[in-house]
């Protein structure tokens, strides 16, 4: 694998979890391939709609993320690319007023169209989760909610 697919192909990791956590689930269509699909413990989608549809009703308005995507290991075999990768992510403003922290493994495949490389498949494997009930969130969307359910004793 030569070096510009090995960028394209961490860059294209990093704006996977850059777009959930900022909410711009419109620019997953950058991401993923038309036909993708998307298999974690909150179910399966099937193609970019159902995606993204399932992007915003796991990660709903008032809820703040953070996603962290690393140790990518590649492998090209001419048009397609197999990604392994862990994920650790923080959720912050759950309805309830606490959060979660949760590990996975991740195993991607990518295909290179003419639009660049291109998320194909994306299969999570949950390794572990540890509630937070003691967060507090210092981000604008969130900070709102977290004060509201602290007065409200939760």
């Amino acid at each position: 694998m030569d070096h510009v697919d090995y960028h394209a192909l961490t860059d294209l990791v990093a704006r996977l979890g850059r777009c959930l956590d900022d909410k711009r689930f419109g620019e997953m269509r950058t991401v993923f391939t038309e036909d993708a699909s998307v298999g974690t413990a909150s179910g399966v989608a099937r193609g970019i709609d159902a995606i993204v549809e399932k992007a915003g009703r796991v990660r709903p308005d008032g809820v703040f993320t953070q996603s962290f995507i690393t140790n990518p290991l590649i492998e090209v075999d001419g048009d397609t690319a197999t990604i392994t990768a862990n994920l650790l992510a923080v959720f912050v403003g759950r309805p309830e007023g606490g959060g979660r922290l949760f590990g996975e493994r991740y195993d991607l495949t990518a295909a290179r169209t003419p639009q660049g490389w291109r998320i194909s498949r994306v299969e999570s494997v949950p390794l572990w989760e540890a509630p937070l009930t003691e967060i507090a969130s210092l981000h604008p969307d969130t900070a709102q909610a977290n004060t509201a359910a602290t007065a409200a004793g939760r």
